[in-house]
């Protein structure tokens, strides 16, 4: 279906990506991603990954603006005149995606809480698998907060040569029972039930897991990166965030002064926006040498 916001045209759907071998071995059958694309086909990709209560819905239409609408579109931080944007409903959410809220196939009912558990890594295969259904094999750039900063640390180890630059936003290399003191920060959803798989992914993120330790598999990070991370963030700490970025090649830490915390990567764009346009305008010149660079906004 396609809606238009403005002059811009957009697209939203559902990708059929089959069978999918999560990390605990379970096999999901006829698995469906819903998406939103939006801008110029024939341009660079980016792809944007949301946050817990968030959606495939980042620009969304006029009558129902996307969580992202402020800092996606014609002339806005990411252009859609110049890029194509990406977005989708991560697996195990309930917008669209097989998750809770899908039948089982094997009961006739909705899985609800019996949904299998994913892992952060399961919802990236999915992603790459549905983009290799729309025909995309490389992107500018990957982009998220939060559960979709997750997703982009992992885009950048599992298949580290399929973008330029990634953009990682209160987010942090391990987590420990972060979901559900993320929860109330956002958007104010009652369905929490639905959230459940996303929550117990955040909870497991680790992307040392299984590859020796955070040190050895950032070492797998061959994009550039630019990483954000926000005062009075009270989930995920700058000196964290900043410690993480050092391991890095080729990689620049940001810091965003705000009062807003941990939702600014939500709401403060013109804090921070001007960033990632700028970035990815010179993603293409990569460095053959390492970088590590401090900002703060």
């Amino acid at each position: 279906m396609a809606t238009r916001k403005g002059v811009t045209i957009v697209e939203t759907g559902i990708v059929e990506i089959g069978h999918l071998v999560l990390e605990s071995g379970i096999i999901l059958v006829n698995v469906q991603l819903a998406y939103e694309r939006t801008g110029r086909l024939d341009a660079p990709h980016v792809l944007v990954c949301h946050a817990l209560t968030g959606s495939h819905a980042t620009v969304g239409t006029d009558e129902c603006p996307g969580w992202w609408s402020g800092l996606v579109g014609q002339g806005k931080s990411i252009d859609t005149n110049e890029f194509s944007v990406i977005s989708f409903n991560a697996l195990g959410g309930s917008d669209g995606s097989t998750g809770p809220l899908s039948v089982n196939p094997t009961t006739g009912e909705l899985y609800r809480n019996l949904f299998p558990e994913v892992t952060i890594r399961d919802m990236v295969h999915a992603e790459r698998k549905a983009l290799t259904v729309l025909g995309v094999n490389r992107l500018r750039a990957i982009i998220g907060g939060s559960l979709g900063g997750m997703r982009v640390l992992e885009w950048g180890i599992l298949y580290p040569e399929d973008m330029d630059i990634l953009f990682p936003m209160a987010t942090t290399p391990q987590s420990t029972n972060i979901g559900s003191m993320l929860y109330p920060f956002e958007n104010g959803r009652s369905d929490m039930e639905s959230f459940y798989p996303l929550i117990r992914a955040m909870n497991t993120h680790d992307i040392g897991r299984g590859r020796g330790g955070i040190e050895i598999a950032s070492r797998r990070i061959s994009a550039k990166m630019v990483a954000f991370a926000f005062t009075d963030d009270p989930i995920y700490p700058t000196g964290e965030i900043r410690t993480f970025v050092h391991l890095i090649p080729n990689s620049i830490y940001c810091l965003v002064n705000t009062k807003n915390g941990y939702e600014s990567f939500l709401v403060e764009f013109e804090k921070w926006g001007l960033v990632i346009k700028q970035s990815m305008e010179v993603a293409v010149c990569r460095q053959s040498k390492s970088l590590y660079l401090a900002s703060a906004l």
